[in-house]
Formats: structure tokens, C-alpha cells, sequence
């Protein structure tokens, strides 16, 4: 079992700084939810390969995992051209997790 720490509270930090924070408060894995640098609430993915390349080695660094990513769009909008854009989001925060090594996505 992961239990997992959402470092929602400590979002001032860098995404970065995060793995060893969480490392710090006594935890080992992250449940990383929605983040203005990374995945951001109900806009696109803001992360490129080397963002995701820095953060996977603070988190290796750390001795810290990412136990499940947290997107949030609106991928059942009544809306089409949002529910378009939501699904499109949510492809690249598929791959994302994938490049990470992240098994587990929650909405």
C-alpha cells in the first residue's frame, strides 16, 4: 500500500522542491494534484521534457515516488468545445504519467 501525501499546502514550493518536502514530512510517496506548473486546474498541461527530467531527479534524489497524478478537466462537459479541449488535455497528461512512470491517474 502507498500512502501518499498531496503537497497541495506547499505550493509555493517548486515542483523541485516538492519530493524533498515530502521526503522531510516523513513520507515517500506524492499524490501530485493540479499545480500552475504542471498539470493546472482545467488548462493544458504546462510541463515539458526537461521540466519532467528535473522533477524525476528530485524525486530520485529524495528517495520520493509519485503514487498517482491528479489531472482535473472537464473531459464530461456539456459543452464540446470544452469536452474537446478536455480530452486533448487529458491525452498528454496520459503520457505525462507515462513518461514519469506513474501508473495511476484519479479525476
Amino acid at each position: 500500500m502507498k500512502i501518499a501525501l498531496d503537497p497541495f499546502m506547499h505550493r509555493h514550493l517548486s515542483l523541485e522542491a516538492l519530493p524533498s518536502k515530502v521526503a522531510e514530512l516523513g513520507y515517500e510517496w506524492i499524490e501530485l494534484s493540479p499545480r500552475g506548473d504542471f498539470l493546472e486546474w482545467f488548462k493544458a498541461p504546462r510541463v515539458f521534457p526537461d521540466r519532467i527530467k528535473s522533477f524525476r531527479k528530485a524525486l530520485s534524489d529524495a528517495g520520493v515516488g509519485v503514487a498517482t497524478l491528479l489531472p482535473m478537466y472537464r473531459w464530461a462537459s456539456n459543452d464540446e468545445e470544452e469536452r474537446r479541449a478536455a480530452v486533448k488535455h487529458w491525452k498528454r497528461a496520459i503520457e505525462i504519467a507515462v513518461e514519469m512512470g506513474v501508473d495511476t491517474m484519479n479525476s
